[in-house]
């Protein structure tokens, strides 16, 4: 059987920079490890919906959380089933030997503990990303737009819930960090864990 491969978990909030960090992490992995650094996260899961039928709808749900400001934080049932499957494919693909990204926003307790039992056995690298607050809603409103139904807070409210929600190897500020930045951050984590 192969050696296991490595897994990263790269978390925070919509707009925080996780996808854009994980291309170029992809673009920048053979410096450190022999092999593709597969993406098994929130794009690559929704892709498999086919095209234009993102169901954002089905996938969230209304939260209860005092103080936060977006009420669409919280999976719903199609999101959780989405979640638990992702979960295991990226440790299928970790088990067989290949090196694996999750991209995910960590909504609640009972995300983490699935996504922890997933990945029993397999080398984990967890790393949290976060922002200013203004910083993030300022990138939410140039990507998403500011008119209704945007989602315009939905960044800066996932920011709130998913900031201390689970133990993290390494915790990066994108605020005013470059891309090339946080990858050299990780990929020098990567090295001291090989």
């Amino acid at each position: 059987m192969n050696e296991t491969g490595l897994v990263v978990v790269l978390d925070g909030p919509r707009c925080v920079g996780r996808t854009t960090t994980l291309m170029a992490l992809q673009q920048a992995w053979p410096q450190v490890r022999s092999g593709p650094l597969l993406e098994s996260g929130l794009g690559a899961a929704l892709t498999a919906f086919g095209p234009g039928a993102r169901r954002w709808r089905e996938l969230v749900l209304p939260s209860v959380s005092p103080g936060v400001r977006d009420p669409h934080v919280g999976w719903g049932p199609l999101g959780r089933e989405l979640m638990v499957g992702m979960h295991r494919a990226a440790a299928a693909w970790a088990h067989a030997g290949m090196d694996v990204a999750i991209d995910h926003v960590l909504l609640d307790q009972l995300t983490v503990r699935d996504l922890q039992s997933a990945l029993v056995g397999l080398d984990v690298l967890h790393i949290g990303l976060v922002c200013d607050p203004d910083v993030l809603e300022d990138r939410e409103g140039e990507i998403h737009g500011r008119g209704p139904g945007s989602g315009l807070g939905s960044a800066t409210a996932q920011l709130e819930v998913t900031r201390d929600i689970a133990a993290r190897d390494l915790v990066l500020d994108t605020t005013e960090a470059t891309t090339a930045e946080l990858v050299e951050l990780i990929l020098l984590a990567v090295e001291r864990r090989s």
